[in-house]
Order: C-alpha cells, then sequence, then structure tokens
C-alpha cells in the first residue's frame, strides 16, 4: 500500500482541475459532502458514502461535486443513488485498488472517518 504522501502526489498529479475558482469551489463541497456522511461502507475496490436523512439540498450538491470529480479525475468511477421521498442518498466511488486508496485518502483528509 502506498504511503499518505505519495497518495497526495498522486491526486495532485493526476487532477486535471486547474481554475483556481473551481478548486475552490471543489473543496467547499468536499467539506460541506463529507460532513452530512452518516457512514462509509468499503467494499473490495470502492467506498460508499451513505447519507440516511438527506437534506433538500444534498442531492444539488453531489452532482455539483461529481461534475468536478470529474473534471478532475475523468478515470474515477460514481454511482449514485437517490431513493425516492426522503430515503437515503448513496454514493458509491471508485473502481480499482488504486482509486479506492485515493478515495480513501481524499475521506481521510476530509475527515470522513474510517468506513464501517
Amino acid at each position: 500500500m502506498a504511503s499518505t504522501a505519495q497518495l497526495k502526489e498522486k491526486i495532485a498529479l493526476a487532477c486535471k482541475l486547474t481554475d483556481r475558482e473551481q478548486i475552490k469551489r471543489m473543496n467547499e463541497l468536499h467539506q460541506t459532502i463529507f460532513r452530512k456522511v452518516d457512514k462509509a461502507l468499503e467494499n473490495k475496490n470502492s467506498y460508499k458514502l451513505v447519507f440516511q436523512e438527506p437534506d433538500s439540498s444534498l442531492s444539488g450538491q453531489l452532482f455539483e461535486f461529481i461534475k468536478f470529480e470529474q473534471l478532475c479525475c475523468p478515470w474515477l468511477n460514481f454511482q449514485l443513488n437517490i431513493q425516492p421521498g426522503d430515503g437515503p442518498i448513496t454514493l458509491e466511488m471508485g473502481n480499482s485498488a488504486e482509486t479506492k486508496e485515493m478515495v480513501n485518502l481524499v475521506m481521510e483528509i476530509d475527515k470522513i472517518g474510517k468506513p464501517r
């Protein structure tokens, strides 16, 4: 497994987002969205973030987050599941052991905590 420093370097090198305002907004979304996570589930090659009781702004924030992440990391796979009514929302990120490591680092940086 790569060290945290190596993963940070990989993320920085892989990120294709260069506009300062877009980077600033993406960082704001990270902080906002990741604070709303009720639990993070670890899968073989990905992490699934679960939002049990999403607020009315979450789905829009997640769409914007995915848009920026696709600009930054076009190789990263996302699966968004929005349940009817006030049901939970899940966001799965990752599609390989390496991308899973990068997602884990981002979650640690943004203080989601250890997956359960």
